[in-house]
């Protein structure tokens, strides 16, 4: 399933586009993230929730002279709307819809159409801010971790947002308002890694880089596709809101 794949070459879209395929090459493998979910702060607090996953090789490309990528963004909430994740898709081959988040629910994205697909963790609901987690992203080695209301995140494949974040499969959740998240990159580098970042805190301004995951109180959503959480929620996609999501293309 993974390791290196036909020619080598890799395409990251952390936006939407082309992908035009190359002269000779009549296979592809895809990773499809959808955008995390964003924060809602109302009556209830709600954690974003993850965006899904789903990981896709396509054999045959004879007569296909292009694809159309679409890559969701992070979602986004003010006072007056809550904007969930976009849904990401390579084509019509495969997708993963985005998290979102609303007044006491959240609903985490998922993947369809791959080989693999795999869903997002669910944030937390609280009546206090402090209290919420956020779900993580989905990656090829499963589902995202769901947040716990006033607890420790949830660790598995990715780590979930809460007092103190959960770890992820190769990486180490935020640990203190002053100290952010840690990627625990190892090397040689795995495009199989990403997503798999540690949750951030519910009540600190800790924030998650490539490796993903949830993000907490003051956070961003951790890229790719993780949920994220602000004060009233009211700045876009990035800071507060959630993750981006990504297509990563081997050829």
């Amino acid at each position: 399933m993974t390791g290196v794949f036909g020619t080598g070459n890799v395409q990251f879209f952390t936006s939407s586009g082309i992908w035009t395929v190359p002269s000779g090459i009549g296979k592809v493998r895809v990773r499809v993230w959808g955008g995390g979910g964003p924060s809602f702060n109302n009556a209830t607090f709600a954690g974003g929730s993850g965006g899904g996953f789903a990981f896709k090789t396509i054999y045959d490309l004879a007569g296909v002279a292009s694809i159309v990528v679409t890559v969701g963004n992070g979602g986004i909430t003010s006072t007056a709307t809550t904007v969930s994740g976009g849904t990401s898709s390579f084509g019509s081959y495969c997708s993963a819809t985005g998290g979102s988040a609303s007044s006491g629910t959240t609903t985490p994205g998922t993947g369809t159409g791959g080989d693999l697909n795999f869903t997002g963790g669910s944030g937390s609901t609280s009546a206090t801010a402090t209290q919420v987690g956020c779900g993580s992203a989905a990656n090829v080695f499963g589902n995202g971790s769901s947040a716990i209301v006033n607890s420790i995140g949830r660790s598995g494949t990715s780590g979930a947002g809460g007092t103190i974040g959960g770890d992820g499969i190769n990486s180490t959740g935020a640990k203190s308002a002053t100290v952010f998240a840690t990627s625990g990159q190892t090397t040689p580098f795995s495009l199989d890694f990403i997503g798999t970042g540690g949750g951030g805190c519910g009540n600190t301004t800790a924030q998650n880089g490539i490796n993903g995951g949830g993000a907490g109180y003051l956070g961003y959503g951790g890229f790719p596709a993780g949920g994220g959480f602000g004060a009233n929620g009211t700045a876009p996609n990035g800071p507060f809101g959630g993750g981006f999501g990504l297509v990563i293309v081997e050829y």
